[in-house]
Parts: structure tokens; sequence; C-alpha cells
């Protein structure tokens, strides 16, 4: 596992949001990035910068390229998906990892059990 921070940003300003996540894998980043543009929403000229421990820029995308990934991704179990066409109630709490299922997408979600700590 290794942390990376996530901003959500407007272009010109500083950061509305900095989150250090720990995230499995670098293939991972990408479902972290269109979680957290789901949650925070799309604003203009918002976008999303993720930064490796050393403070280098790997990701930088603009927050509606982030939601317009969500509805691209063919697995029919994601969890992000579901709840960007308002079948469930996001509140962050989901874990991502990448997708085990024979390569059909390049991520997997599920939510959180409840029970989980």
């Amino acid at each position: 596992m290794t942390d990376f921070t996530f901003e959500y940003c407007r272009r010109g300003e500083a950061p509305l949001l900095v989150e250090t996540i720990d995230v499995p894998n670098e293939a991972a980043i990408w479902c972290f990035v269109e979680a957290l543009a789901l949650r925070l929403g799309e604003s203009p000229g918002a976008f999303i910068r993720v930064c490796n421990e050393r403070g280098q820029a790997v990701v930088r995308t603009g927050v509606s390229t982030a939601l317009a990934s969500i509805e691209q991704c063919p697995c029919g179990s994601c969890a992000v998906k579901e709840a960007a066409r308002g079948g469930r109630i996001f509140n962050g709490d989901f874990q991502l990892s990448p997708c085990r299922s024979l390569g059909s997408c390049n991520c997997k979600s599920f939510a959180q059990p409840a029970s989980a700590a």
C-alpha cells in the first residue's frame, strides 16, 4: 500500500479538499478519483490532482472527465456506477481495489459493510 494525496481544486484557487489515502496499488488510483468526483460533484473548472509520496503529480484530470468515466465502466457490480445513477446513496464509504473480474474493467468497487470498522 502507498499513500497518495488527492486534491479537489478549482482553477486559480487553493485546493478545496486534500485527503491522503492509502491506495492498495497504482492501478486503483482511478477508482478513488472517480469516487472523489462523485462525492464532491462537478463545478466549473474543477479538477482532481493526485500526488505520490514525493509530491509528484501522477494524475490531473477534470472532474467532468472523472464523472464521465464512471459510465464507461462495464463492471455490472460497480458501486460507484450505481451511486452515480442514483441507485444508492453515496456517502464515501466505498472500499476500492483493482478489478479481478477477468479484466472486464479497470476498477472493482463494493460497499463496506456497516459493521466493519
